[in-house]
């Protein structure tokens, strides 16, 4: 027994110190660790992702990186959480061994030890959308700029002097002065500031541009370490440099990569579940006739409740969903049975759909209504319309179920919700079967004073989502989704598409007690709901107008008002686009920078009326030659951008080649020969949507150096 405990004891011992078996401390270090086991740290407590609250917990990337660490050296950490400025100054005056998230500055050596970076982040710009256009730093000349207090780079930003720079030592009120326009910029990390945006739901912010100062590209992310310690800095950066890549990388995925930040908190996702939302476009079936719920708009595209549900979907797993279009309902069975798509977001579970579908838990749940016509008399049991034909969609769930449970109701089925209201209004149908959702949504668009809600039946409509029976990973990631949407998120959304709700209560016995009063009332009501109907169409009409209208704004929006391509704006939207494909799956992409040679000589030889004609005249040519999958819009002047998505040098050169050679040979009239040149860029590791402009107005700069009117590719 004696033996037994010491074996025990022995190997008790050796788990406690086989940290720094791992790691080659010095003895000095191993008596710094015995004699100091307790470090004071600084830590931020809203710099999102690294380290910030969940209810009253304190988590993220830098508390989980400090657990590595003490189980590495032995050192336990005691953790001061306050704002960047109380933390700092508590650094400076020495009241805490080490700081956390502080970024590398000459200035900051006398008071500072500076372990390795840990992680970089990069820094940007944001403005709101009235802005206007962002052409540099340069267009915050004069303006009111916000800052952290002491941030590393500020000392840069005010030897500029071009600004007036706002300070402040949070990050949120920072955020808020932004949008409510008490400052015209505001220039931090990346990260934290889109968590603020999508957790405040802010909505007129937008990326204007990456800052790039002299001696600033990044923050880079660091410990800080009390000079007159150093074996502490020593044993810090020994534990730092000992973190294998896939402990890293497991840190980097849990809080940057699959923890999905949004609006109603956290998802966190396992490899298998990353990999597979990385890799899969998830293709879905809707109800085309289904609205509100879901439907086809009149362009063709998904439009309702489960529309919203996807957006929504996306935003919480940064997924790729893709609707396959179907005739009818019907047809959206069959199609899932068959694979043909992967799910449906509206689905009600019944023991047949079973057989070959997996169901969330449901998430929305709407009472089953019957429409009559007016003149019918309110229903107040379902048994009251036995020896009537009731109308209800073909292939819904409730067929059976109401089929089973009141077998003497005799049921019609019908291909969607317009064929039965439209029966039931013309009388070939006593009434209609369907949820309150539905039917109230079509008595808005149609049927006013024609169809009523005649009575509420028992029986709810439980929505949930619909997964193909052998794809249990969809499965489990889509329940998290559900698990993770609000209420305020399901309110938003119902509210949105039902406006209108059914009450109860009215006695309609009254009505035999009225008399001449009544038929009175009936007249007058007659008389008003025809009003109502005129004043509904020119409403309809207005609201069609409106539509349009607000179309043609998007569209002028986007669009340089010459040549109708895309103008600056949409180009740098496109590239952060084609720039975030490239991030997540891989797919490079290719730009063209096309300048007309000599353009000022026409000009100023036939007039800018010609100049104007010969800009929209290349532009004709440049629509009609790129591909369908191409980009292409006026960068400004007699410039233009070609974006080419998942395209290699080869073919990009092939495709400019082949313009450059029509636009020498094109007729222009009056002028008797324009040519161009161009410059092209391939996006390639590490490279910015500034840095890949530059390469390609560097490969312009250099055609036109080598005599115009020619491809020139940047070797960079």
């Amino acid at each position: 027994m004696k033996i037994l405990f010491i074996q025990i004891l022995i190997i008790f011992s050796f788990s406690i110190n086989s940290f720094a078996d791992s790691i080659k401390f010095s003895k000095k270090e191993k008596d710094f660790i015995d004699s100091n086991p307790v470090i004071k740290v600084a830590m931020m407590p809203d710099f999102t992702p690294f380290t910030y609250y969940i209810n009253t917990t304190p988590v993220g990337f830098e508390h989980d990186l400090l657990k590595i660490i003490s189980q590495k050296t032995g050192l336990v950490f005691e953790k001061k959480i306050d704002k960047w400025t109380n933390i700092y100054t508590s650094f400076k005056n020495k009241e805490v061994d080490m700081i956390s998230s502080i970024s590398y500055k000459k200035y900051r050596e006398p008071f500072t030890t500076f372990t390795s970076s840990y992680y970089d982040i990069p820094i940007m710009i944001f403005v709101r959308d009235s802005f206007g256009e962002y052409n540099g730093i340069k267009s915050l000349k004069g303006k009111k700029v916000g800052v952290l207090k002491d941030v590393f780079y500020v000392k840069e930003l005010e030897k500029l002097e071009t600004m007036n720079l706002v300070y402040y030592d949070n990050y949120a009120e920072l955020t808020k002065d932004l949008v409510f326009g008490k400052i015209d910029a505001l220039i931090q990390n990346l990260t934290n500031i889109n968590y603020l945006i999508k957790k405040n739901l802010y909505s007129n912010l937008k990326l204007a541009s990456e800052l790039t100062l002299p001696n600033t590209k990044k923050e880079d992310l660091r410990f800080g370490v009390q000079p007159e310690k150093p074996l502490l800095s020593s044993i810090i950066q020994k534990a730092l440099t000992s973190i294998t890549s896939k402990e890293k990388e497991s840190l980097v995925n849990k809080w940057i990569g699959s923890i999905k930040e949004y609006k109603g908190g956290h998802i966190e996702l396992n490899k298998e579940e990353k990999a597979y939302l990385n890799t899969t476009i998830i293709k879905y079936c809707i109800n085309p006739d289904g609205l509100p719920f879901e439907g086809l708009n009149e362009e063709g595209n998904h439009s309702g409740m489960s529309s919203d549900y996807y957006d929504l979907f996306e935003q919480i797993l940064s997924a790729k969903f893709e609707l396959v279009k179907t005739k009818n309902w019907n047809e959206s069975i069959t199609y899932i049975k068959e694979h043909k798509c992967d799910m449906l977001a509206l689905g009600m579970e019944t023991p047949e759909r079973r057989k070959y579908l997996n169901f969330t838990s449901n998430y929305l749940e709407v009472p089953l209504v019957v429409a009559t016509r007016v003149d019918v008399p309110f229903i107040n049991n379902i048994l009251d319309l036995e020896g009537e034909n009731i109308g209800i969609v073909k292939g819904d769930a409730f067929v059976k179920i109401l089929r089973q449970k009141y077998p003497s109701l005799n049921l019609i089925e019908v291909t969607n919700i317009k064929e039965g209201l439209d029966k039931v209004k013309d009388g070939e149908l006593f009434g209609y079967i369907d949820t309150l959702a539905s039917i109230g949504y079509e008595f808005q668009q149609k049927y006013f004073g024609e169809l009523k809600i005649a009575g509420k039946i028992s029986e709810n409509l439980k929505l949930s989502i619909a997964i193909v029976k052998e794809n249990h990973l969809l499965l489990d990631i889509l329940q998290k989704t559900v698990n993770n949407i609000t209420n305020e998120m399901h309110r938003e959304i119902f509210t949105k598409w039902i406006p209108i709700k059914y009450q109860k209560g009215i006695d309609y016995t009254l009505v035999w007690k009225i008399s001449i009063a009544a038929i009175l009332l009936i007249i007058l009501v007659i008389y008003w709901n025809r009003k109502i109907i005129q004043a509904n169409n020119l409403l309809k009409q207005a609201q069609k107008d409106i539509q349009e209208k607000n179309k043609e704004l998007e569209r002028l929006a986007i669009t340089d008002k010459l040549t109708n391509l895309y103008n600056r704006r949409k180009l740098d939207e496109l590239l952060h686009n084609e720039l975030n494909r490239y991030e997540r799956f891989g797919h490079t992409f290719g730009i063209a920078i096309l300048d007309i040679d000599h353009f000022k000589k026409v000009n100023d030889s036939f007039g800018h009326q010609e100049g104007d004609k010969v800009l929209v005249e290349i532009s004709n040519i440049l629509r009609t030659h790129i591909r369908k999958t191409d980009f292409v819009g006026r960068f400004g002047g007699e410039e233009f951008v070609i974006i080419c998505p998942e395209s290699q040098e080869n073919g990009v050169y092939n495709l400019m080649e082949n313009i450059r050679k029509d636009i020498e040979k094109h007729d222009f009239k009056k002028i008797e020969k324009i040519t161009t040149s161009f410059g092209i860029a391939i996006l390639k590791e590490n490279d910015t949507i500034e840095s890949l402009l530059k390469k390609a107005d560097e490969a312009l700069y250099e055609a036109k150096k080598l005599g115009r009117n020619r491809v020139v590719v940047s070797s960079k």
